[in-house]
């Protein structure tokens, strides 16, 4: 699983970045789909970082993880919480239309 804003390779993802830690099972399920869809967006531990765990309170209102960050060309920044709708997100933006977002 990715680590502390590690990256793994890609292109296109760019502008994301997801808020969790990998204990969390949820987030453990995003992790799986972006690491099997070969994506680099960063993870911003939020058990090892309380500034990352601040971030997303200020932008939702609860620390619960996971979050996806998605930042727009025009800066204007999304926050999407729940790991079935992240896969989901993810898959039909990334994938090769074969997969559905189901685990």
């Amino acid at each position: 699983m990715a680590s502390n804003d590690e990256r793994v390779d890609s292109e296109g993802a760019g502008g994301l970045s997801l808020y969790g830690y990998p204990q969390c099972p949820y987030c453990a399920r995003v992790l799986h789909a972006i690491e099997s869809l070969g994506l680099a967006i960063p993870l911003r531990n939020t058990m090892q970082d309380g500034d990352h765990r601040d971030v997303v309170v200020a932008a939702l209102g609860r620390g619960t993880v996971p979050v996806l960050r998605i930042e727009g060309g025009e800066g204007e920044v999304e926050w999407m919480p729940e790991s079935a709708e992240i896969v989901r997100y993810l898959v039909s933006r990334f994938g090769d239309g074969s997969r559905d977002g189901r685990e």
